[in-house]
């Protein structure tokens, strides 16, 4: 029987009309909807997890919102061409972002969360890189804000594998099965 890779796994939430932010990055309105269930579904997450992916934007927000780097317990990558140093454990990636994901999943080691950063993931997904999407939608419409994948993306097919009642959060397991070109 051969190693079973890692999985990278694309794992947020997202307002009812399909935002994962507020049009200035905010998530407070997540913040809001305390729901012990979610806090229990993600610490369940969170340990099956042993390293972190996230575009340059969604490491600065989460610079912002914890005071510190949050993630400084698992491996951490930043893809950015501008970002150089950090003073936290994350290192800085700003070559190919496919191929380099490609070699970490091939590193034994548990599944890789891809935190965030609409670009990165629209790009991991187009090169069959994203094995997994948990998206925990809340109950709130923003109206406006930042959209879960970039314009453009082709036309991706999912498997939904699974559904969670989380207080009043829906949490949506998929399966990708592959772009549709």
């Amino acid at each position: 029987m051969g190693i079973m890779a890692r999985k990278v796994i694309l794992y947020l939430a997202q307002s009812l009309d399909g935002f994962i932010a507020e049009p200035d990055g905010s998530t407070a309105w997540l913040g809001a909807l305390g729901s012990s269930a979610a806090d229990d579904a993600y610490q369940r997450f969170y340990a099956g997890i042993d390293c972190v992916l996230m575009g340059r934007k969604t490491y600065q927000r989460a610079l912002r919102l914890a005071g510190s780097y949050p993630y400084s317990d698992k491996e951490s990558y930043v893809f950015s061409t501008n970002l150089h140093d950090t003073d936290d454990p994350t290192t800085v990636v700003a070559g190919n972002v496919p191929a380099f994901v490609r070699k970490l999943k091939e590193h034994k080691g548990k599944d890789i969360w891809l935190v965030g950063g609409a670009d990165i993931f629209t790009e991991l997904l187009e090169a069959n890189l994203v094995d997994e999407l948990i998206i925990t939608v809340a109950p709130v419409l923003l109206g406006d804000g930042i959209s879960l994948v970039a314009s453009g993306i082709q036309n991706v097919n999912l498997h939904l594998s699974k559904v969670e009642k989380l207080d009043q959060l829906t949490a949506l397991h998929y399966d990708v099965c592959g772009s549709n070109k």
